[in-house]
């Protein structure tokens, strides 16, 4: 790629040092999405500046998360007030892309023409969730006369860093391309740009900066195939809609004034007449285009032609004066555009032509070449008559003015008088011999090109083999390391798991022997105690004699039915029924020699019987017992409800401490299932980053091989320096070797501080460090 003269308005510039977090820094910036390899948040992985103009920078980023691969990320400046207005601009020209240019469903969508456009991918400019729907209407709504973007706040969805996703555009920009370039690579160009004008117009839109750094050469003239162009921003673009030549809005004007100092105003030469007066007003309507819509472009077209012509420093000199004196129009038939067509589009806005019109006027061109260069003469030499002896027909060629090299040279006839004679046979002769020497010589030259291209196709062809081989056992490698990995991490995690059952199984066991030996202890000794009680009542018993008993019991009956009186009856007769109802109770049933009390039902009925019955009169003597028995069962009642007390008392804590030892069971339970979730969590964590890893390194052998292939193309280009006229010690489009070495390298090995999270973007295709021009 050739280098930009020092008057040229565009100047590379380098990439800057990229940052996703840092604010402070100056040298730094933050860009939107940006992908974090260490977090493995964000999409785009940022890799160079490709251009900067006075509302955004083009940058150059590869999608991690989607499927665009390396695309052309357009991010808008900041401009305080005017940073809404600047970013419809900016959703406008997406759109425009979008919905019109590349639409398919669209009428009026051609392929073929839709080619010359860079493509529009993506808008994040926030406008699309604003207003109506249709973009339309929306568009029209935001470039009203009556709206106002100071007075008007907007606030956007995204309203820190509005971007728009294009396709990526490589080669190299059309001006710094001029210099080198042949006369029919020039007409192919203008071609190819009346042919995008045409396709513009049928969507009634105006470009109005069509111009030489908006374009790119993605492809150079080959000996099969031609120049390809491709047109970028879109930025000032309008609809040539009544009403729009004069609208006062501020996001449709954008030529308010020209430049402060005559210099700065001729760089705006692409811009007509009727253009630069009414830009040169700092109040008053501004007149962004003059009826027909197509004049704008047109004008800008014949600018460009006077550029490709003369070169851009002479052709603003010449372009100064041909508005006073449009005879001094050049004659461009040498890049095939008569004088007269150039004449009409550097005319006033009613004479210039369509672009249809214009394809129609170019010339076609009379080109020599090596190859036909001998068929020519042979031809032209068997067509002459003869002619007297005292003339001779020599060839001579006039070089075009504006034109940058021999090939776009035209063949002009002349008769030359000389002394001398020459004979017909013997010119027919020389023509032939010079015939089949050139075309030997053509033959040798493409053969040896050929030979050439197969070699280099045969290296690249060896090495993407080799680089697919070292690649697929890599990630062999990788896989079984990885299962290998996971295998083990497994294994280790269901012997912990296993071992953490084991110890909850022996916890459990050991804390119900403890309860049941507990259990047991409790129950020796209340058998004890009872055992106890019931030796000391034989003891008892056994000290006093029969008869005594016999006599006490006999003289306590008669004393009691002859001293008995009606309270101690009432008493006595609860007693009597109390122990009638404390054999129906379990627990005394199943242990004779334990005294147990009654069952709560029965003890619960006996305490809520009214006292009516016991402090009624006595009827007859039968009554009085019955009314004694249940005043007798209140006493036992007290004592019984008491151990019924204690006994719910023990259950209710025995169920408490089985109900604790469930909820043991249950932390227990949980803390597994939590622990099973962080081995599967670092097991994960582990693969990503071994496939990281691999990704990286993948991507390392990947530029080695690349690097290998050019400095393989590099040595054969040196061996066969004629066979590749397109290519004069160059790799690619017409791109230097120093393009390659600047670009961004990818860095080797894995990724520093990734240890347990990791995230890397895909891997990227082989031409990952190929050059890309700027894509304004």
């Amino acid at each position: 790629m050739a280098k930009p003269s020092k008057d040229e308005e565009e100047i590379a510039v380098p990439a800057p040092v990229f940052s996703v977090t840092a604010k402070d820094d100056k040298d730094k910036i933050a860009l939107p999405d940006a992908h974090d390899p260490v977090t493995g948040h964000g999409r785009w992985l940022y890799e160079g500046r490709l251009g900067e103009g006075g509302l955004a920078t083009v940058f150059r980023a590869w999608d991690c998360k989607g499927g665009l691969g390396f695309v052309a990320v357009k991010v808008l400046k900041k401009h305080s007030k005017a940073h809404a207005r600047h970013a419809f601009a900016m959703h406008r020209e997406s759109q425009w892309s979008l919905e019109r240019l590349h639409n398919r469903a669209d009428p009026r969508y051609s392929e073929e023409h839709a080619k010359l456009f860079a493509r529009y991918l993506e808008d994040h400019t926030g406008f699309v969730e604003l207003g109506p729907e249709d973009f339309e209407e929306r568009r029209k709504d935001f470039e009203s006369p009556s709206f106002d973007w100071y007075k008007q706040r907007i606030d956007l969805p995204i309203a820190s860093k509005p971007y728009v996703v294009m396709e990526l555009v490589k080669g190299e920009t059309l001006q710094v391309a001029m210099p080198s370039m042949s006369a029919t690579e020039k007409r192919q160009v203008i071609l190819q740009c009346a042919t995008a004008l045409e396709y513009l117009e049928r969507f009634h839109m105006i470009h109005r900066d069509f111009r030489g750094c908006n374009m790119h050469l993605i492809a150079r003239e080959k000996p099969n195939e031609s120049c390809q162009l491709k047109i970028l921003d879109l930025g000032v673009m309008i609809s040539s809609e009544a009403g729009m030549e004069v609208n006062c809005n501020m996001a449709v004007q954008a030529f308010r004034r020209r430049g402060e100092t005559e210099e700065k105003r001729k760089r705006y030469d692409w811009l007509p007449w009727e253009v630069r007066s009414a830009c040169d007003e700092l109040q008053g309507a501004v007149k962004n285009f003059e009826p027909p819509g197509h004049s704008f472009d047109a004008f800008s077209l014949g600018v460009l032609i006077l550029h490709l012509l003369l070169g851009k420093t002479k052709a603003r000199s010449v372009l100064d004066s041909l508005q006073d004196h449009p005879e001094r129009t050049p004659d461009g038939c040498g890049i095939g555009v008569p004088k007269e067509l150039l004449g009409n589009l550097l005319a006033e806005a009613a004479k210039r032509p369509r672009p249809r019109e214009v394809c129609a006027q170019l010339v076609p061109l009379r080109l020599k070449s090596p190859q036909k260069e001998a068929a020519v003469s042979a031809e032209k030499a068997e067509a002459t008559p003869a002619v007297p002896s005292c003339h001779t027909v020599s060839h001579t060629t006039t070089k075009m003015e504006g034109s940058s090299d021999e090939e776009g040279e035209m063949e002009v006839v002349e008769m030359d008088t000389k002394k001398g004679t020459e004979t017909i046979g013997q010119k027919k002769d020389n023509d032939t011999a010079a015939k089949e020497a050139a075309a030997k010589e053509a033959a040798a030259k493409i053969a040896a090109a050929k030979e050439a291209a197969a070699k280099v196709a045969a290296a690249k062809k060896a090495a993407a083999k080799e680089a697919a081989a070292r690649e697929a056992a890599a990630k062999e490698a990788a896989a079984k390391e990885a299962a290998a990995k996971e295998a083990a991490a497994k294994e280790a995690a269901a012997k912990e798991a296993a071992a953490k059952e084991a110890a909850a199984k022996e916890a459990t066991a050991k804390e119900a022997a403890a309860k049941e030996a507990a259990a047991k202890e409790a129950a020796a000794k209340e058998a004890a105690a009872k055992e106890a009680a019931a030796k000391e009542a034989a003891k008892e018993a056994a000290t006093i004699p029969k008869h005594d008993v016999g006599r006490r019991s006999k003289s306590r009956s008669r004393s009691r039915n002859r001293k008995e009186s009606s309270l101690e009856r009432k008493q006595r007769l609860r007693r009597e029924r109390a122990r009638h109802l404390l054999p129906e109770d379990p627990a005394r049933s199943q242990a004779p020699e334990e005294k147990a009390a009654p069952s709560p039902e029965k003890v619960v009925q006996a305490a809520k019987r009214p006292l009516a019955e016991e402090t009624a009169p006595d009827a007859d003597a039968a009554g009085a017992p019955a009314k004694e028995a249940r005043r007798d069962v209140r006493d036992v009642t007290h004592v019984s409800v008491l151990d019924l007390l204690r006994r719910q008392q023990a259950v209710e804590k025995e169920q408490e401490e089985v109900a604790e030892a469930r909820r043991k069971e249950q932390r227990l339970q949980a803390q597994k299932q939590e622990e099973r979730r962080a081995e599967e969590e670092r097991q994960k964590q582990a693969q990503q980053a071994l496939q990281m890893q691999a990704q990286y390194q993948q991507m390392q052998m990947q530029m080695q091989w690349a690097q290998h292939a050019e400095l393989l193309q590099r040595h054969l280009l040196g061996a066969f320096p004629g066979a590749f006229p397109g290519f004069p010690g160059a790799c690619g489009f017409g791109t230097p070797m120093t393009a390659l070495q600047a670009a961004p390298s990818v860095p080797a090995g894995p990724v520093p501080g990734v240890v347990s999270k990791a995230s890397a973007p895909p891997p990227k295709p082989a031409d990952a460090a190929s050059p890309a021009g700027p894509a304004q």
